[in-house]
């Protein structure tokens, strides 16, 4: 009885282990499962992070005009692109410190700022002298994104308008104040002789012509830096185009005693929008004229050279100081000569749009011609015969 006992006893012991081992095998392939598993979620984990990064590097390549910099939460600078290189120079490069590669105190306190309260953040810095818009971007527990654009064009053209919302406001009291007082002159019955209503009429029309001018400006550069104005470039005689504008300034000149020679072969063709030109060449001479003083002279001038016609006009006024000879085609700008002098600061700018929608060029300079030692404005055409 015993003996069957014991081998039941036995025979329970075999089960109990075999279970027992299998068990254990059970569980050891669970574990290489749970592992795999694992080892498969950190494989795509690790995919996304290449993609992710891929991604990083492709942003930072497409930022072409603003500094980028990718930092990690222990603020080391992880990426960086060519903007942020060429701002912060070579030193600033992956596995250095935000404060060792900008070497700015205010980059560093906008990354703590960001890690310590997880929210984007922004402010206006500066940079080797310069202003720049910094914005910091949280990436949570994998650091932050740092942009950096420079403000430096963006306060320039600020001015720019300033100064213009000044000019033009300048400009447009001027002639409504002579409106104003002349027209209360003849609400007063102070000009009761027909002649001296006349008179004073005249003088109210002048001053309405300088309004409209200034509009007119106005609408022609809205309308060439939006794309509105339309250039019909036709074959055009240049100096059918050159005689036109001088004849109507001519009594300017005479009023002011000044010589306006024009030396222009008859032979030169164009491709031109002549409504277009005069009005460039009406702006030049104007200028030109305003600039002289009495009795000195002004020059027109055009030859071929190469497959280019030039177009120069040149005074012997006082010249433009050598700081303003790179801004004066720009909007709004009124340089040192024009302080005393009416203007929007328009004409100039309008000039080289017209100009460069030709597909010519334009600059400034003194002592561009012989015997003229003030400044000459020259700009290029094509020929028609080039353009065919």
């Amino acid at each position: 009885m015993w003996f069957a006992w014991i081998v039941a006893a036995l025979a329970a012991l075999a089960a109990i282990g075999f279970a027992y081992l299998w068990q254990r095998a059970r569980a050891h392939t669970v574990k290489a499962e749970i592992e795999r598993q694992a080892a498969e979620r950190a494989a795509r984990a690790a995919e996304r992070e290449l993609q992710r990064h891929v991604a990083q590097l492709a942003a930072l390549n497409l930022a072409q005009t603003d500094a980028v910099l990718l930092i990690d939460a222990e603020r080391v600078v992880v990426q960086l692109n060519v903007i942020a290189t060429g701002l912060f120079g070579p030193k600033a490069a992956p596995g250095q410190t935000l404060i060792v590669a900008t070497r700015s105190v205010e980059l560093d306190e906008l990354a703590d700022h960001v890690l310590k309260g997880g929210e984007d953040h922004d402010r206006q810095i500066t940079l080797n002298g310069l202003p720049y818009r910094a914005r910091a971007v949280s990436a949570g527990a994998h650091g932050l994104a740092i942009v950096l654009k420079d403000l430096s064009e963006l306060q320039r053209l600020g001015r720019s308008r300033r100064d213009f919302i000044a000019n033009i406001s300048h400009e447009l009291r001027t002639p409504l104040t002579s409106i104003r007082l002349l027209v209360e002159s003849l609400l007063s019955g102070v000009a009761r002789d027909p002649h001296q209503a006349e008179a004073l009429t005249r003088k109210i029309q002048t001053e309405v012509q300088v309004l409209e001018q200034m509009a007119q400006e106005l609408l022609d550069l809205a309308q060439i830096e939006s794309g509105q104005s339309i250039v019909r470039l036709l074959p055009t005689p240049v100096d059918q185009l050159v005689h036109t504008a001088v004849e109507r300034l001519r009594p300017q000149a005479e009023h002011k005693r000044q010589q306006l020679s024009v030396v222009v072969p008859g032979h030169l063709i164009a491709l031109a929008d002549a409504a277009m030109l005069s009005r460039v060449l009406g702006n030049l001479l104007h200028n030109a004229i305003k600039f002289t003083p009495p009795d000195g002279a002004v020059l027109v001038q055009a030859q071929k050279q190469a497959d280019e016609i030039l177009i120069r006009v040149a005074d012997t006024g006082p010249g433009i100081p050598p700081a303003d000879l790179p801004r004066v085609f720009e909007r709004f700008f009124r340089g040192d000569r024009s302080r005393q002098s009416s203007g929007t600061g328009l004409g100039l700018a309008i000039a080289k749009h017209v100009v460069e929608a030709h597909g010519g060029r334009i600059w400034a300079e003194n002592h561009g011609a012989d015997g003229y030692p003030g400044a000459a404005f020259n700009f290029t055409l094509l020929t028609a015969e080039e353009a065919a």
